[in-house]
């Protein structure tokens, strides 16, 4: 048994302490798509992405045989949560994969997956005929002129009842500023400018 004392700094170990604090299925559904976008994230965005899993997934689990068992998968990252049972009785292996994790993934990975996993707020289009999501701020007249089509180089548009999670907002006069939590529209954008009479902004 790992005490506290001897833990080493792990943004998923405190990532699996507060998901326990969260009993809305939607909350967690949240937490697990973090999870999901971090190890999508290793795998394809870092050079031994693959591997960082593998290792990982062999401290975590002693025995687990790899590339030479390959009916054994690796690891999920979003199914980890519901196995942690608290640092008082995590055993000095997945200590060990905490630690290993922490260090092995760049600092810009810790901070996506941060903000995803902290995402509190939700956007719906309320307005019957939709709304527009615009890259400036310059007004939807000016931005049809130059996109007539709304192909997401200068708007796009987007249907009524539409649900989007953010990792953030502000308020800008009628308009609202958004960060979805994933890219939309063909130019695959993830911020946009868009009028704030035609959405509502929520909690999850």
């Amino acid at each position: 048994m790992v005490t506290s004392k001897t833990l080493n700094p792990s943004f998923l170990r405190d990532a699996f302490v507060s998901y326990a604090k969260y009993n809305s299925p939607k909350e967690q559904a949240i937490q697990q798509d973090a999870l999901q976008w971090l190890q999508n994230n290793i795998e394809s965005n870092i050079d031994d992405g693959t591997a960082i899993i593998e290792q990982f997934t062999s401290k975590w689990r002693p025995g687990w045989q790899g590339l030479n068992n390959p009916q054994e998968s690796p690891i999920e990252f979003k199914n980890l949560p519901g196995s942690y049972k608290g640092s008082n009785s995590i055993s000095p292996h997945q200590e060990e994969a905490l630690a290993f994790v922490h260090e092995a993934i760049p600092q810009n990975l810790k901070d996506g997956f941060e903000k995803r996993w902290q995402i509190n707020r939700k956007l719906q289009v309320t307005s019957s005929s939709g709304t527009a999501f615009m890259v400036s701020e310059d007004g939807i007249d000016v931005l049809k002129e130059q996109d007539p089509e709304g192909n997401g180089t200068a708007w796009y548009q987007v249907e009524e009842k539409q649900t989007y999670y953010l990792i953030s907002h502000e308020k800008k006069d009628d308009l609202y500023i958004v960060v979805l939590k994933e890219p939309i529209s063909p130019q695959n954008l993830d911020t946009w400018f868009v009028t704030s009479a035609d959405v509502e902004i929520s909690k999850v």
